[in-house]
């Protein structure tokens, strides 16, 4: 005869869930801390150009070395770009990273569902316990 579960684990169970909820919980929020905290940087190859991004891919900072303004209007525009989208870049690659990890560490502590054998098993417990 096999044992079943009793009710008591049932409310073990659901504590259980709700540890792995709460510690869920912090998990992401310090992922959202961290990304925060992020700031993705890019400079052009000869350093004229700097640019810095946060984590939700804001521009944060554009530095320009005033020599660039020897650059025709074009050129100058299409360095500032590629270095804004280099910063950019970088700040979603480090936000992913942290997204990414945070969403293994919640998958790992999140429990199994509960198969259709144990929700039968636990309705037919308790009609037999009503009658």
């Amino acid at each position: 005869m096999s044992m079943r579960p009793s009710p008591q684990d049932d409310v073990e169970h659901a504590e259980r869930i709700l540890r792995q909820g709460r510690e869920t919980m912090r998990r992401l929020q310090e992922a959202r801390s961290a990304i925060s905290a992020v700031t993705g940087v890019a400079q052009s190859p000869d350093g004229l150009i700097r640019a810095s991004a946060d984590g939700r891919g804001e521009i944060t900072a554009l530095r320009l070395d005033p020599r660039v303004m020897r650059l025709d209007h074009e050129a100058l525009s299409k360095r500032v770009t590629a270095v804004l989208r280099e910063a950019q870049t970088d700040a979603e690659s480090q936000a992913k990273e942290i997204v990414d990890g945070a969403l293994a560490d919640t998958e790992q502590t999140m429990p199994a569902p509960l198969d259709e054998n144990f929700i039968n098993e636990r309705v037919e417990q308790i009609a037999r316990n009503l009658l």
